[in-house]
């Protein structure tokens, strides 16, 4: 018995623990918005289910629809789609958690202010700063670079229940 004990001991102790650091679940390529190494942005609702597997949740109306990874308050990934052409198209992809860049690496467990500028460093070719990361009296705090060519974009900030977020999503008319 008391062999049992220490041998269940072992296998918990052996366990990673909840906080312990593994990697983040997800990846984006913040040069060209692909999720996972799929193009997401411009897809249909079923061509993103496809790329990325059947999400957690749907919401919203058939105009402004959104389905995601996570819970609806406290997802991972979450893709909005507005209609274009007659279809629903995705135009934005948001995280909340668990993330990261082959350049950059883990992207939401940095501050803001490091974010912007790890993204100035690795990206500064590819992406101009639109809007330096500020915040506004009672509000979040944001910033956004714009793609110096095309019409890709990327927002992130702080939001004081959530932490650092970031957003990629394509401008509708190409800049």
């Amino acid at each position: 018995m008391a062999r049992l004990l220490v041998l269940a001991v072992l296998a918990v102790l052996a366990l990673p623990s909840a906080g312990a650091h593994a990697a983040p679940a997800h990846t984006v390529s913040l040069a060209d918005g692909r999720v996972a190494g799929h193009r997401i942005l411009g897809r249909s609702v079923a061509g993103v289910t496809a790329a990325l597997g059947r999400p957690d949740f749907r919401a919203g109306l058939p105009s402004r629809y959104r389905i995601g990874w996570g819970s609806s308050s406290e997802f991972s990934i979450e893709v909005l789609f507005r209609r274009s052409a007659g279809a629903l198209r995705a135009w934005s992809v948001v995280f909340e958690r668990g993330v990261s860049d082959v350049k950059i690496g883990a992207l939401l467990k940095r501050s803001s202010s490091a974010l912007q500028a790890a993204i100035r460093a690795q990206y500064g070719a590819t992406f101009e700063l639109l809007r330096p990361y500020a915040c506004k009296r009672g509000r979040d705090c944001v910033g956004e670079f714009a793609a110096r060519s095309g019409s890709l974009h990327i927002t992130f900030g702080t939001h004081p229940a959530l932490g650092t977020w970031l957003t990629v999503w394509q401008s509708p008319r190409g800049g």
